[in-house]
């Protein structure tokens, strides 16, 4: 500030009014340390963000990524299973009888007999380039 006051006075002796040179010194000083005090508070700023940084890094290490292997394509025999059904419908003759009190004639009967088995197989199939 004791700066623009001088230079101030200065302008305002060139102008012939020292006192109109002091008060516009007084300003240019005020603007130019605001300017100044601001810059250095960004440089503080900046230099408090990187030593935080540092300690932040220091403190927690950054994990290392896993390596990915490159797998050419290849085929592989995968196992599949299945269920094939074999049940089938048959005619029964069914006797004459009764049931609740009452008769039912002798007649054929539709019954499905359930019946099946589990087929396994192998297929070759084929798996493109990757990443593992």
């Amino acid at each position: 500030m004791a700066g623009g006051a001088a230079a101030g006075v200065g302008i305002g002796a060139a102008l012939g009014n020292p006192i109109l040179g002091a008060i516009v010194g007084l300003g240019l000083g005020t603007a130019g340390g605001a300017l100044v005090q601001g810059h250095q508070d960004k440089e503080r700023a900046k230099k408090e963000k990187k030593e935080l940084e540092q300690q932040l890094e220091a403190a927690n290490p950054p994990t290392p990524m896993p390596q990915k292997s490159f797998i050419e394509g290849h085929y592989e025999h995968v196992k599949k299973k299945r269920w094939l059904d074999t049940s089938q419908r048959e005619r029964v003759w069914v006797d004459e009888h009764e049931e609740e009190g009452k008769t039912i004639d002798g007649h054929y009967e539709e019954r499905l007999t359930p019946s099946g088995y589990w087929e396994e197989s192998e297929e070759k199939v084929w798996v493109p380039d990757h990443y593992e």
